[in-house]
């Protein structure tokens, strides 16, 4: 799965979930919370499994990954959105 374009700094580990979970109920229909997976990853996406987030704790960064390259325009698009209304620290052209 390649990396989006978006990710967003700035973001203490308990923010995570929450963080998420907002962006779960926020831009994707039927999602209600996000949940950690156990390779580390969290599902986002209502259980579509075409988008996850991933937090490194180095950096203090949430990046996500797209299922599809095609999609990426669509997903950084939303998290864009997302981080925007939130006054969220994001950073685009992230890369692969």
């Amino acid at each position: 799965m390649p990396y989006c374009h978006t990710a967003f700094h700035t973001v203490l580990p308990e923010q995570v979930e929450t963080l998420l979970s907002a962006l779960t109920q926020e831009h994707f229909v039927g999602g209600r919370a996000a949940y950690r997976l156990m390779d580390g990853s969290y599902a986002i996406d209502a259980g579509e499994n075409d988008i996850r987030a991933i937090y490194d704790e180095k950096i203090a960064a949430i990046k996500f990954l797209c299922r599809y390259q095609r999609d990426m325009p669509f997903y950084d698009k939303k998290l864009q959105s997302f981080a925007a209304k939130h006054g969220l620290h994001s950073i685009t052209a992230y890369g692969s």
